[in-house]
C-alpha cells in the first residue's frame, strides 16, 4: 500500500502534467485522500480530537502545491486554481477534524497554515547575503552579469518565485474565494506603498526585501484583486485615504522609475477602472 507521501507526490505530479484532465484529477485526488485517511495510523494527528491522517495529508499536499506555484511554469497556476476550486466544491470529508477545526475538502484544510509557514520573503540561496548590494539590485529587478556566480542567478529565480507566489495567493483570494490571503495582501501593499525608504531603514521587522520588489508585488495584487482590496479597505474608517495613498505611491514610483514600469502601469490601469466608494474613478492616474 502506498504511503501518504507517495500518494501526494502522485497528485502533485499529475497537477504539473497538462495532459491530465483537472476534473478527473480532482476526483481522483479526493478519492485517494479518503483512502489514505481511512487507513491512517490513529497516532497520526496533532490534537486528540483530530481525525488521524488529515493533517499529514493536507500539509504535504499544500506544501507541494505552493512549490509548484512558486516555480510558475506556464499554465500550472491555472491548473492549480481550477483544482482548488473543484476540490472546494466537494463535500468529501465534512466530518473530519484537523487541529480542533471541523471541515473537509470544502474548507481546504490547512491551506492558510501552510502559507504562513512558507511566507518568508524571496527564497535566496544560503550562500549569498541579502544585505549585499548586488543581491539587493537583482531582487529589485536588475539582471546579473553573464560572468556572475551561479548563486546570483539563483537569486533571479528566487525573485521570480516570490512574485509567482504573490500572483497565486492573489488568485486564491479572488478566484478560489479563500479568506486568508487578505492579510498577506495588506502586508505586501503596506510594505510596497505605505512605508518610505527612511522608515524602512529604521524598521528591523521589515527585513531586507528591497522596496522595488515589494512595489512590484503590490502591483500584482492590485492587478488581480483590486476589487477585493477595495472591499477590504472600505470596511476601514481610513479606507478612502489609504486608497488615495496607494494611488499616489504608484504615481511616484512610476515617475521616478523605481520599479519595472510595466507592472505598475498595469496596476494603475486597474485602479483607474475600479469602483471607489460606489463611484467609478475617472482615469485619475494618467500616463
Amino acid at each position: 500500500m502506498s504511503t501518504t507521501l507517495e500518494v501526494v507526490q502522485s497528485i502533485l505530479a499529475a497537477l504539473g502534467d497538462s495532459t491530465i484532465s483537472i476534473e478527473s484529477l480532482t476526483s481522483t485526488a479526493i478519492a485517494l485522500s479518503l483512502q489514505c485517511i481511512a487507513n491512517a495510523n490513529d497516532t497520526d494527528k496533532t490534537h486528540r480530537r483530530d481525525t488521524a491522517g488529515v493533517d499529514s495529508f493536507f500539509w504535504a499536499l499544500w506544501d507541494g502545491v505552493y512549490k509548484l506555484a512558486e516555480e510558475g511554469h506556464h499554465g500550472v497556476q491555472e491548473r492549480l486554481v481550477t483544482f482548488l476550486k473543484g476540490a472546494k466544491a466537494s463535500e468529501a470529508g465534512e466530518q473530519w477534524v484537523v487541529r480542533d477545526v471541523k471541515g473537509g475538502w470544502n474548507t481546504l484544510p490547512l491551506l492558510g497554515d501552510v502559507a504562513k509557514d512558507i511566507w518568508n520573503g524571496p527564497n535566496i540561496p544560503p550562500t549569498v547575503s541579502d544585505t549585499c548590494q548586488i543581491v539587493q539590485d537583482i531582487l529589485a529587478g536588475d539582471a546579473p552579469k553573464s560572468s556572475s556566480a551561479p548563486d546570483l542567478f539563483a537569486v533571479v529565480k528566487a525573485r521570480q518565485g516570490y512574485l509567482n507566489l504573490q500572483r497565486f495567493a492573489a488568485r486564491l483570494w479572488h478566484d478560489v474565494h479563500v479568506d486568508f490571503p487578505r492579510v498577506l495582501a495588506l502586508d505586501i501593499v503596506h510594505l510596497g506603498l505605505e512605508i518610505g525608504e527612511g522608515a524602512r531603514e529604521l524598521d528591523l521587522d521589515i527585513g531586507m526585501t528591497p522596496r522595488a520588489l515589494e512595489v512590484e508585488a503590490a502591483a500584482i495584487w492590485m492587478t488581480i484583486a483590486a476589487d477585493d482590496m477595495l472591499r477590504l479597505v472600505n470596511n476601514d474608517a481610513e479606507g478612502t485615504s489609504r486608497w488615495a495613498g496607494w494611488k499616489a505611491a504608484f504615481r511616484s514610483v512610476v515617475e521616478n522609475s523605481e520599479v519595472q514600469r510595466e507592472a505598475v502601469v498595469l496596476a494603475a490601469k486597474v485602479f483607474a477602472f475600479t469602483v471607489l466608494v460606489g463611484v467609478v474613478v475617472e482615469s485619475f492616474l494618467r500616463f
